[in-house]
């Protein structure tokens, strides 16, 4: 069960009912969490000191000295390719050993943290949000704070047959900023800014945002990128010590540095980050129509925000591939065609059937001809 759940709301459910249903791998020796959180800084720290301290030191060396320290290189060098070989092999039995099978959709992911690590990372984070936070906070007894309230536990209703649900302390926090942002951290702490519950004109289109936010929670993947991020600097800490080391000043070494850092970012960084977005907008669509949404206002609310966004950044898929998440445009067209899908799994759960002359496609098809009026008129005023 849960350890707390909103408003009180109990769910006559007990735990055994949900590990039918739900299948995990077996746990695995997991690494300490501070690790994760410094793996990018101690890994360049480490590889800029070695590798420097070599470039000096080798400087420094008289030649008959660097020409005796290359032949015993020479003389040595099947124990280098030894060395070499079973780092590769510790690294490589080290991501195997952490391959973890997602309980909610069957992918096998690399996975070092435990739940109970990534909740004292997220606890922190808790803490440090709600001292930043505090001046706008809204109180508990706001409407607007029950609007959330009661979207999320219909959610977590409507959800109860995945045991991810049952580990987390849920709360919400509303705060009172024109922020068009929510997010869950992976302890289950809710927080929604008052700018996107504006932008959200009913409950189901809060529903598709918190599905989507709550996804990311259920499926852990902050601690999935968390991993992933920190395995990739201990993978690049021997190359970029070498770099340090090779390269003839400092300044061209940093340059080399920040262009290594810029392709790591947009070859595995940021597809990393698109593809966990997908997921989660894949898997909250299904949680928000077990919980009995109007899942039509997934893509509709996307296109919608396509129209009213100003960013390139979030609209032109020429940019997608700079971006942490797919564009307005991308997300809709991957949600129009899971919407059948949803709409099956929303019948299948009993929910009331959705009335077909309140479709919010039509909605955002109205929008779209007063937009392109709009458009017209701006048009001409400036020929004028």
């Amino acid at each position: 069960m849960f350890s707390k759940l909103l408003c009180g709301l109990h769910f006559p459910l007990k735990p055994a009912q949900l590990t039918r249903q739900v299948h995990c791998s077996a746990p695995r020796p997991a690494l300490p969490p501070l690790l994760f959180t410094l793996a990018k800084p101690l890994a360049r720290i480490v590889a800029v000191v070695v590798g420097r301290g070599a470039r000096v030191w080798w400087k420094k060396l008289p030649q008959d000295k660097r020409l005796l320290f290359k032949e015993a290189a020479k003389r040595h060098r099947k124990k280098f390719v030894v060395a070499g070989t079973s780092m590769l092999g510790g690294l490589a039995y080290a991501y195997e050993s952490h391959i973890q099978e997602c309980g909610v959709t069957g992918r096998r992911r690399f996975v070092a943290l435990t739940p109970d690590q990534t909740k004292k990372i997220s606890r922190v984070e808790f803490q440090n949000l709600l001292e930043d936070l505090k001046p706008d906070i809204l109180p508990d007894r706001h409407p607007i704070y029950e609007r959330v309230v009661k979207v999320s536990n219909r959610i977590l209703q409507g959800n109860r047959d995945i045991r991810q649900i049952y580990d987390k302390n849920w709360t919400v926090t509303v705060v009172d900023q024109p922020v068009k942002n929510a997010f869950v951290l992976p302890s289950g702490n809710i927080f929604v800014f008052k700018g996107m519950l504006d932008l959200c004109e009913n409950d189901d289109q809060l529903g598709i945002i918190l599905g989507h936010e709550m996804a990311h929670t259920v499926l852990g993947h902050v601690a999935e990128k968390l991993t992933m991020a920190s395995f990739v600097q201990v993978v690049l800490l021997v190359p970029m010590a070498v770099l340090w080391a090779i390269l003839p000043n400092d300044g061209v070494a940093l340059v080399a540095n920040w262009f290594i850092d810029q392709m790591i970012q947009l070859i595995v960084d940021l597809p990393f980050s698109r593809d966990m977005e997908m997921e989660a907008d894949e898997v909250g669509l299904v949680m928000a129509a077990k919980a009995c949404f109007d899942v039509r206002e997934a893509p509709a609310l996307w296109g919608l925000m396509e129209l009213m966004s100003e960013d390139p950044m979030e609209t032109d898929r020429d940019l997608e591939f700079v971006s942490t998440h797919p564009c307005h445009g991308t997300r809709q067209e991957s949600l129009s065609s899971q919407l059948a899908s949803a709409l099956t799994i929303r019948f299948d759960c009993g929910c009331a059937r959705l009335d077909q002359r309140r479709d919010p496609q039509i909605r955002l098809e109205e929008f779209k001809r007063f937009v392109k009026k709009q458009q017209s008129v701006v048009l001409v005023e400036q020929e004028k």
